[in-house]
């Protein structure tokens, strides 16, 4: 019996590996993306262990260490205004741009795939209504509309993640819902139905399994996108306040010392730039390896 078992969990076993390394194959093939997926892995990483990394006291002015360069008294990317240590703040405003991006995308597909679901499949006022919000939502700026609605519910990264999720969840909504009108037209769906399933059974089982796709590389494209958003709100100084250390008001306050110290401007500015293009790549990997139009050419 044992014997059985250990010769079954083998032949498992063999079975699994050549399914994981084929799944690792494109990415190893695709040198940029492989390059861009640890490059996130690393920020991500350092965005959860940052209060490990960081000293405790990164935060407090040393008037004594103000605007040092880069390599000086140990300050490997130099200090600001203050005397603090930019590298430190670097790797604590990196959770900000991490919590906001993903979180951002996780709630609003949370909140959009359901509403864009049923509002293809069931359609009628609904379905009317669903697209009148996108017809108001896109007629406004998407950062004038973030700014407009975070003035309101007021400052503080909690404030500015739900307010990037009722901007964004709505561009989810109509794509979950143009994917589930033609989803709903196959043969399957209609062998469902002659089968008498529940509607909430065809909408889980049937359905959203076949609209996942399109909208987890459109997720990962789009969480760019919210980094960069949340780090424009901050520039502005509606974002997370001082002495929380934010990339985008890392940029704003190296502005008054761009000519005499331009490592404040420049190391907050190319952590965005690289993040945004680390995030756009795995997107278009993810995007060329999920997609079978793609990927079968």
């Amino acid at each position: 019996m044992s014997t059985a078992a250990s010769v079954a969990r083998n032949d498992l076993t063999k079975v699994a590996k050549p399914s994981l390394r084929r799944r690792l194959r494109p990415l190893l093939k695709d040198k940029w993306a492989t390059v861009a997926v640890i490059f996130l892995i690393l920020v991500i990483l350092m965005a959860i262990f940052a209060d490990m990394i960081v000293p405790d006291n990164i935060n407090s002015p040393d008037f004594g260490a103000r605007l040092l360069p880069p390599m000086t008294d140990g300050h490997l990317a130099g200090t600001d205004q203050l005397g603090r240590d930019v590298l430190g703040r670097l790797i604590l405003g990196s959770r900000v741009s991490i919590v906001v991006g993903f979180g951002t995308v996780f709630f609003a597909l949370l909140i959009g795939i359901p509403i864009g679901m049923m509002a293809g499949y069931f359609g009628g006022w609904f379905d009317t209504i669903l697209m009148r919000l996108v017809d108001v939502q896109l007629s406004f700026p998407f950062i004038l509309l973030a700014l407009t609605i975070n003035a309101i519910m007021g400052l503080g990264l909690k404030n500015i993640l739900i307010t990037l999720v009722i901007v964004g969840w709505i561009e989810y909504a109509r794509i979950a819902r143009g994917e589930t009108l033609i989803v709903r037209e196959r043969e399957f769906i209609q062998a469902a139905h002659l089968m008498g399933a529940r509607e909430w059974v065809i909408l889980l089982r049937h359905i959203l399994p076949n609209i996942t796709t399109p909208l987890i590389v459109i997720g990962t494209l789009q969480v760019a996108r919210f980094i960069i958003a949340e780090a424009s709100i901050s520039f502005l100084g509606f974002g997370v306040q001082p002495p929380t250390p934010a990339w985008g008001s890392m940029v704003s306050d190296g502005l008054k010392y761009i000519l005499s110290a331009w490592w404040l401007i420049t190391f907050p500015g190319l952590m965005l730039a690289l993040v945004a293009l680390a995030v756009n790549i795995t997107g278009d990997w993810l995007r060329d390896t999920l997609d079978p139009r793609i990927r079968n050419r």
